[in-house]
């Protein structure tokens, strides 16, 4: 099962994801977010994961995908409160993803 909570406040997307993020729920991932972040042609997106309790490399290809979307238009986007199950699973996007400790902290990798 995934939750998904999205916000747009000062120019970024927040996305809170609860749950499971794996090959069941990718698909809800992507029906979701993706459609709203091309609609409006987002730049800056902040994947909240305190409350994610399990991750897969279907999982991590998503995420990285998201990644590569943003940076077609000069965007970034940054994890944070990535709790220490999940953490040990996202050693390949270490160097691909700005991590900040929590969303107010994101905001400093976008520069606001």
């Amino acid at each position: 099962m995934l939750e998904i909570n999205m916000e747009f406040r000062k120019g970024i997307l927040f996305i809170r994801l609860t749950g499971d993020l794996n090959i069941k729920t990718i698909n809800i991932f992507n029906e979701e977010v993706i459609p709203v972040i091309l609609k409006h042609g987002l730049k800056y997106i902040v994947v909240n994961l305190d409350k994610l309790e399990k991750i897969d490399v279907s999982g991590i290809e998503t995420l990285m995908n998201l990644n590569e979307l943003v940076s077609r238009w000069d965007g970034k986007a940054s994890l944070c409160s990535v709790n220490k199950s999940i953490k040990n699973n996202f050693t390949q996007l270490d160097s691909r993803f700005y991590e900040a400790s929590d969303e107010l902290n994101a905001l400093e990798v976008f520069g606001f």
